[in-house]
């Protein structure tokens, strides 16, 4: 059992996430030191709009050659074209646009190999793509039965980060765009089984009452939550975000570093995609309201994405290693807690068969470190 000091801090940094979600809009915006990041090389998925673009966007403003990794050609080649009307036809020469689907692992090696053929080195690798759910109508599931929101949000990013690790320069950054919901995940966090929470979703399990909720919503047709997948793959994002750290760590004068960070309620295009009717309201309260209250709560996109882009500027400085960040101040997030609650030896056996998971689900495997 963790002793009480770290409950404190816990509890201290949920109610902080909490309070910034509500008055955000009343701090004194953040304001993150500018970087000469001149030949330095930065990945940003996801970047063809929202806190990817924003991140990419601050980082362009610094300097640094970006590439904008996206689903969407054209949407990423329109956003190559905004950044580089902010900065000038220099710009043209370092931003950059390249396909890739997080939620095709197909899509993932096919960008990495792509990559490894000019062997560039990597200074900073933000991984932001992702998606509060699937698209009205579409499938839940892969073509592996995996959960899309999971394999989205978490696996290709675990996956590309595997086949990229090698091209990682010395004083590399790795950023993750969690999320304020990772902390919901503090029953399923340390499932090594992906499928297995997905399956959960359904509604299968549980007693009575449970069973009479699930029958009465597919009367009314309204279909299941992804409230638990989406949690998990935030909390997954943070868990690999601590356990790449300490890989990094492992290797002698390490100044490689690995974050995760909340963005806080941010106004984003996610929200566009999704409409809130009287079904949303039974079916996933908790995005009805960040949905109805967004106008009048959110911060915007790039106040939110400010500290991801300064995490990626901060190349083996003292005092921003690793961690877990929220309005450019390190939290104690939910993986860490855990760890504490566990102790050293159980929380290494349950981490590695929670990666060995991940590795089965994504198909690839990690080399060890020679330390």
């Amino acid at each position: 059992m963790a002793p009480l000091s770290d409950y404190i801090s816990f509890y201290t940094s949920m109610a902080k996430a909490m309070f910034t979600i509500i008055f955000a809009r009343l701090y004194t915006p953040q304001r993150p030191p500018h970087r000469d990041l001149q030949g330095q090389t930065a990945i940003v998925t996801g970047a063809n709009s929202g806190i990817g673009l924003s991140i990419a966007t601050a980082l362009a403003k610094q300097g640094a050659v970006v590439y904008l990794a996206c689903r969407n050609l054209e949407k990423g080649d329109a956003a190559v074209a905004s950044i580089v009307s902010q900065l000038g036809s220099e710009a043209s020469k370092r931003v950059f646009c390249w396909k890739l689907d997080v939620g095709d692992l197909e899509s993932v090696r096919a960008f990495c190999e792509r990559w490894k053929e000019g062997g560039t080195k990597i200074d900073m690798l933000c991984h932001n793509a992702g998606i509060a759910g699937p698209p009205e109508g579409s499938r839940t599931k892969d073509e592996k039965g995996r959960d899309v929101v999971l394999v989205t949000n978490f696996l290709g990013s675990f996956l590309m980060t595997n086949l990229l690790e090698g091209y990682l320069g010395e004083k590399a950054r790795v950023v993750f765009t969690s999320s304020t919901g990772h902390y919901a995940a503090a029953d399923t966090l340390m499932r090594p089984n992906l499928e297995g929470v997905a399956s959960k979703t359904t509604g299968d399990e549980g007693g009575v009452i449970q069973k009479l909720l699930h029958k009465t919503k597919a009367y009314l047709g309204i279909g299941t939550t992804t409230l638990q997948s989406y949690a998990l793959s935030k909390a997954h994002q943070v868990l690999f975000a601590a356990l790449l750290q300490r890989r990094f760590d492992s290797t002698p004068h390490n100044q490689r570093s690995a974050h995760s960070f909340s963005p806080g309620f941010t106004s984003t295009p996610i929200f566009g995609k999704f409409a809130v009717s009287w079904k949303t309201w039974l079916s996933n309260t908790l995005f009805a309201v960040l949905k109805t209250t967004e106008r009048y709560v959110a911060v915007d996109t790039d106040e939110g994405a400010k500290t991801g882009a300064w995490l990626a500027t901060c190349g083996g400085e003292e005092g921003v290693e690793g961690g877990y960040w929220e309005w450019m101040s390190r939290r104690m997030s939910l993986a860490e807690f855990v760890e504490r609650q566990l102790g050293e030896k159980e929380w290494k056996v349950q981490c590695e068969k929670v990666w060995r998971g991940w590795e089965e689900d994504s198909g690839c495997t990690w080399v060890t470190v020679k330390t």
